[in-house]
């Protein structure tokens, strides 16, 4: 997932996703929720897809039924965040969805360092941020139920990662934690340089600076999680 400010990453990534939030708009606060409400949307399909991989793998029942609730969270911000992108004139677009091919336990942990452990993370942090900031009653109201729910997604990537990892090898091991650390490396650089704009601002969004103060916040989260 691009995930860079103004962008929150608040869907999980899957490799059948073949799209990225796109979407056009008035101004960009519309095309940021045009944006959303596409990334949301795909990780309907994303939450899914990764629950029918790790049942082949045999997942522990516990973790299915975490993923099956993830992905109706999503199915609700997805319905949330479309309403507010066409409140403010966005033209949505539908998330692009393909057949993945089978993936071992080592892909599987790989995607879920990045997409999980660390965008999920992000996304919960940026949404608490919004659930706080944003300018509207409304906005604030919906940001802070995402941003709970991708608490709990958050912590159910970290769960998913224990599973694998205890069925990963010394090196697949070492792999993930590295994809981890690059993740949140590349990151911080994009949010380094950036501008802010008023419209994403009013919908909450940190300010670049802020979003460089979030990012140490998750630094943080990450190295407690791993350790």
């Amino acid at each position: 997932m691009n995930c860079k400010w103004p962008a929150s990453c608040g869907g999980r990534g899957h490799a059948c996703v073949r799209s990225r939030g796109a979407g056009q708009g008035p101004d960009a606060g519309a095309q940021w929720l045009a944006r959303a409400a596409h990334d949301e949307a795909a990780s309907v399909h994303a939450f899914a897809a990764l629950a029918d991989e790790l049942a082949r793998l045999g997942a522990p029942a516990e973790l299915l039924a975490a993923l099956a609730e993830a992905a109706r969270d999503e199915a609700r911000h997805t319905a949330q965040v479309t309403a507010l992108a066409r409140r403010r004139g966005a033209e949505l677009v539908a998330p692009t969805i393909a057949e993945a091919p089978p993936r071992d336990l080592l892909a599987l942990a790989l995607e879920n360092a990045l997409e999980g452990c660390v965008y999920e993370t992000w996304a919960a942090l940026v949404a608490t941020h919004q659930a706080r900031a944003a300018s509207a009653p409304e906005l604030r109201a919906v940001f802070a139920e995402i941003a709970a729910d991708e608490a709990r997604h958050a912590d159910l990537a970290w769960a998913i990662d224990t599973w694998l990892s205890g069925q990963l090898d010394d090196a697949g091991r070492v792999a993930v934690a590295a994809a981890r650390r690059n993740a949140a490396n590349a990151l911080a650089d994009a949010l380094a340089d950036t501008a802010e704009q008023p419209e994403l601002l009013a919908l909450g969004l940190p300010s670049p600076r802020a979003a460089v103060h979030l990012c140490a916040g998750l630094d943080a989260a990450l190295w407690s999680q791993a350790a």
